[in-house]
């Protein structure tokens, strides 16, 4: 609430936010829900987000039972490293899904040759 002095009175008496605000408020919060879900579903839903996650997991589990990594809070650049190898890997795959995906365009479009 925003104080405002009322016309006639000796007290202030609170004043609501402006509509405007209000909607804006609205809108980002359903926004943000919508958003957040249509990214859970699709990383959910995603074989290279899965394989990512599964290879990280398999590659620090390995680094704590080989000695190399005793605790990820402690050794971030290892950690980093280590997710950068796999962010490339994500990313290629990514880049060759959707190379793969645009040829597939192309042939529907092209009738099928």
């Amino acid at each position: 609430f925003h104080w405002r002095q009322s016309p006639g009175a000796r007290r202030s008496v609170p004043r609501a936010a402006a509509p405007d605000a209000r909607m804006a408020k609205f809108f980002s919060g359903v926004f943000n829900y919508v958003f957040n879900e249509l990214l859970v579903d699709t990383l959910a839903n995603s074989r290279a987000f899965q394989r990512f996650a599964v290879r990280t997991d398999k590659a620090l589990r390995e680094a704590q039972a080989s000695g190399k990594l005793k605790d990820v809070g402690k050794a971030p650049g290892e950690a980093a490293k280590t997710a950068t190898e796999y962010g490339r890997a994500v990313w290629d795959e990514l880049t060759r899904q959707a190379a793969e995906m645009e040829r597939n365009a192309k042939q529907k479009a092209g009738g099928g040759k």
